[in-house]
């Protein structure tokens, strides 16, 4: 069979098997309510860049475009929100970037092993939750990690250190991880000799391959230069010591707790990264058989952890084989797992200065799983006497044991983000704050619906629970005194702290969640060190609310309906 007649195959095998993903995401991103998890933290902060209805910018967007956006990213959104609506460009792109990151893997599958690996490796990919759910739903610039990630890896198999070089610098302008793990690895490849002494560089000289390294890493960190003096007026770094004093910092605060301070050296993340690609998305691809439909918690995990076992020692035997017949393309390899480990360690005493150290597991762990670990068991299929004599024959066999795993572990790709969805109850309230002047500001209590209200409404958020961020020191206490503030006019028994929410603060509206209030198994939820304090204020307060006082609802609520109270604080008796 002709090459284009196979790549025809392959990616109609592909569109028949994950089209329910593919129909679900097209329905998905045409409604308007819907809010991709770190949207509503980057996606508003571009708003004031749309030509026809600009939003003014804040205190919080700016810090999230000038300390946290890199130049690149940066640069493309704001264009995109002037050519349109930001939202729309940014699901496109996030869409469009997915594409590339599953066409790299494909590539690589078919130059490695032809159609079959191909379609096995991006198969593996496209089932695999924690690349669509971890990487790219959200818009934020963590979305170009996994396809700057292939792109290295495309650059150690194949001997494309032009292209290595490159994608460092695009890291940096892109994300930065990405551009630390591609850096060392390219300076591994043009100065240690078990990395230059095979492929192309072996023909290079050492001036070429120093200046390789300088040229690359001289452009890499002048794209890092706007972030690192972009963030400077948003204080020092946050380190371990400040916990004492701010916890939301540390264990009990806003983060996931591989992404909290202290960091830990080695944790369960490194079982998580690597199991990670086993966990689908959607609907099973063979429900009666799927693992995680049939098997309880307990026994799924024993599967997950056997299957992990049997997996590493196909990777193992593999890429011994990989190493004994392409050298310096399995040492290179290889080496980027070494290079990823080695910046965990180094990102881990650095910190927090070298980034999260799990992002280094993060970005690397799961390709083990949908790269390596296909291309292992294709090679190790090959010298079975049997199917050595027939390509053919081996291939069947190869997608045969593919297909079963895809069977017990896959899933079509249409999964449910119904967490990302505004409730059918509070839309009317989003359709009210939408036609709410354009300089308004909302206040309200942070892990509420106000979570998604920048993204819907494009009204601005006086702060929410995705907004607190506890990076930069001085950022970090500015969210703690609107938290403060807020905390008070919520669990107030008089208008005097809502009068400083408008006074000090510039708010305009505070959205009211009565269940907050009455209904006892719904308590208001934060972190620490206002976590603490939720109860025995409510303890305090009871009977007295303010904010559930009916006259001031007479008086100053433009909005009531669905348990949500809009209230207007130039209306406050």
């Amino acid at each position: 069979m002709r090459g284009w007649a196979k790549l025809v195959l392959v990616v109609l095998s592909l569109i028949v098997l994950y089209w329910p993903g593919i129909q679900h995401h097209w329905e998905t991103t045409k409604d308007p309510y819907f809010v991709p998890y770190d949207a509503a933290q980057y996606i508003p902060a571009f708003f004031k860049f749309d030509r026809n209805d600009p939003i003014p910018t804040t205190y919080v967007k700016e810090y999230f475009l000038n300390a946290v956006c890199p130049p690149l990213y940066k640069w493309m959104t704001s264009i995109g929100a002037q050519l349109g609506d930001v939202r729309q460009f940014q699901l496109a792109m996030m869409y469009l970037v997915y594409a590339a990151f599953v066409g790299v893997l494909g590539r690589l599958g078919w130059v490695l092993g032809g159609a079959a690996l191909s379609f096995a490796v991006v198969a593996l990919t496209i089932t695999a939750w924690i690349f669509i759910g971890m990487g790219f739903i959200g818009g934020a610039p963590r979305m170009y990690a996994y396809p700057l990630i292939s792109l290295v890896l495309y650059s150690l198999i194949r001997d494309r250190p032009n292209l290595l070089a490159v994608t460092v610098v695009l890291g940096g302008l892109l994300y930065p991880v990405a551009a630390l793990i591609g850096g060392l690895c390219l300076a591994c490849w043009m100065l240690l000799r078990p990395w230059s002494g095979q492929g192309l560089v072996s023909h290079w000289g050492l001036s070429r391959r120093l200046a390789t390294v300088t040229l690359s890493g001289f452009l890499t960190i002048a794209a890092l230069v706007p972030i690192l003096v972009g963030s400077e007026p948003y204080g020092r770094r946050v380190v371990d010591a400040d916990i004492s004093i701010y916890p939301e910092a540390g264990p009990q605060g806003n983060y996931r707790v591989y992404d909290q301070l202290p960091y830990k050296l080695f944790g369960i993340e490194l079982f998580t990264y690597f199991l990670g690609p086993m966990y689908s998305h959607g609907d099973p691809i063979v429900p009666w058989f799927n693992v995680h439909d049939k098997l309880d918690p307990v026994t799924l995990l024993f599967v997950l952890a056997l299957t992990g076992l049997i997996v590493l020692v196909v990777i193992l035997r593999g890429m011994k084989s990989v190493v004994k017949e392409d050298r310096g393309g399995g040492i290179r390899l290889i080496s980027f797992f070494v290079v990823c480990a080695v910046l965990h360690v180094m990102a881990w005493l650095t910190a927090p200065y070298l980034y999260i150290p799990t992002r280094y597991f993060m970005f690397s762990l799961p390709f083990l799983i949908i790269l390596i670990f296909p291309w292992s068991l294709y090679l190790l299929l090959g010298r079975v006497p049997r199917l050595q004599s027939s390509p053919r024959l081996r291939d069947f066999a190869f997608l045969g044991i593919i297909c079963v795993y895809l069977m017990a572990f896959g899933g079509r790709g249409n999964v449910e983000f119904s967490a990302s969805f505004v409730e059918k109850t509070s839309r009317p309230l989003f359709d009210a704050i939408a036609t709410l002047p354009r300089d308004a500001v909302i206040a309200g209590w942070p892990l509420g619906q106000l979570r998604k209200l920048e993204y819907v409404t494009r009204r601005n958020a006086f702060l929410t629970g995705d907004l607190h961020q506890v990076l930069h020191l001085t950022f970090m206490k500015t969210m703690r005194e609107r938290m403060d503030a807020l905390f008070e006019a919520y669990f107030s028994t008089d208008a005097g702290p809502l009068y400083r929410l408008r006074g000090e603060f510039r708010v305009t509206h505070l959205l009211v969640e009565t269940h907050d209030f009455t209904d006892p198994t719904r308590p208001p939820e934060y972190y620490a060190p206002w976590r603490a304090r939720i109860q025995p204020r409510l303890a305090e307060i009871k009977g007295k609310e303010y904010l559930m006082n009916a006259s001031l609802h007479q008086k100053a609520a433009i909005f009531n309906q669905n348990g949500f109270i809009l209230l207007d604080l130039a209306k406050l008796p």
